[in-house]
């Protein structure tokens, strides 16, 4: 798996890539899922449901929008990363899930979110949801829209075996800036490019068949990470 993080910024503090917002709708009501196949802002929205907000994420800001559950249920997306959620308040649902397809490399944001009148907080172990409070990322979303942007993580190799390595590039942020790297796996060793752009994997101590999440993250509350299969040296995977 690869993917990547999308998101919004109005300045010249989060330098990365810039991609045009094809969709975006201002005070407007949805009924049912609303199905959008580029990047997208919603400002000041509602939408009301019985399950799945967005089809597909290809990159979304909900910026002062209101969700309405009519079951109990609601997904923000069916698939996908790179949400943004920035004051915004939800009704009728029984909790916050980003994706009804999880997957543990995906990244979504939120700040001054409210679930049923209650201020929405992210649990340790929900790495893919990130809380942006008090940070730039949630500064440049309220200040502003001057278009999703764009950062991913590339590999060269989906899997490794114990003694192989893997060369991951951060694509779409300028050099210059502090970036970090981490791994879920204490097996695999990584070594960060002097830059900080790039990281190289080594499956050092492999004690059985895992699925790492190598993530680059930024100061300012962006991340993006790449899955990586890992097994023992001979052992296949089903």
């Amino acid at each position: 798996m690869l993917f990547a993080a999308m998101w919004l910024s109005a300045t010249s503090v989060v330098q990365a890539q810039v991609l045009p917002v094809l969709n975006s709708f201002s005070n407007r009501t949805f009924n049912g899922t609303v199905d959008v196949s580029w990047p997208v802002l919603f400002d000041g929205c509602t939408f009301v449901t019985d399950s799945i907000v967005l089809r597909h994420s290809y990159g979304a800001v909900f910026r002062n929008c209101r969700f309405e559950s009519k079951t109990g249920v609601l997904y923000v997306a069916e698939r996908g990363d790179g949400i943004i959620l920035a004051d915004c308040e939800m009704t009728g649902s029984d909790g916050l899930v980003m994706s009804m397809n999880y997957n543990p490399a995906y990244r979504n944001y939120i700040t001054g979110v409210t679930v049923n009148g209650k201020e929405c907080s992210v649990l340790d172990e929900q790495e893919s949801i990130i809380d942006i409070d008090g940070l730039e990322l949630a500064e440049s979303v309220r200040g502003g829209s001057a278009g999703p942007m764009f950062m991913l993580v590339s590999c060269d190799r989906k899997a490794l075996e114990s003694g192989d390595s893997a060369y991951l590039r951060l694509l779409g942020l300028e050099k210059g800036m502090f970036v970090g790297w981490k791994s879920s796996d204490d097996g695999l060793k990584l070594i960060v490019d002097d830059d900080g752009m790039g990281c190289r994997v080594y499956a050092v101590d492999v004690k059985g068949i895992s699925g790492a999440v190598i993530s680059a993250y930024t100061e300012y509350g962006l991340e993006a990470a790449y899955n990586i299969l890992v097994t023992p040296k001979g052992v296949e995977s089903r």
